[in-house]
């Protein structure tokens, strides 16, 4: 007989490995990649340093700086939130938009 060959355990599931065989693979591998993200360190938009952490559902705070602030629920920057970012700051450039005038209301 041949020896049993040994592995290295939770090498495929991650953190999810926790579940053991309950739920599914693929929602045990969203779960192991969205924990992987939440968990990872982030760039600071005030000091850009690389030490932004996750405090709470949606709140995240820079641990060299101090500086917290709201974001996605497990990143700090939703694609969402980029994609608005980048029209507001193009709406800023070209200056239009800028002046609030009175409201007309149709009847």
């Amino acid at each position: 007989m041949t020896s049993k060959q040994k592995r290295k355990k939770g090498r495929k599931t991650k953190s999810a490995g926790r579940f053991g065989v309950r739920y599914g693979r693929k929602i045990r591998k969203a779960v192991a990649e969205m924990e992987e993200k939440t968990r990872a360190t982030y760039k600071c938009p005030k000091c850009e340093k690389k030490s932004v952490t996750r405090i709470g559902t949606g709140i995240w705070k820079c641990s060299t700086c101090g500086f917290t602030f709201t974001g996605g629920t497990y990143v700090p920057k939703t694609p969402m939130g980029v994609t608005a970012q980048r029209a507001i700051k193009r709406i800023e450039e070209r200056g239009v938009g800028t002046e609030m005038g009175p409201m007309e209301v149709k009847e």
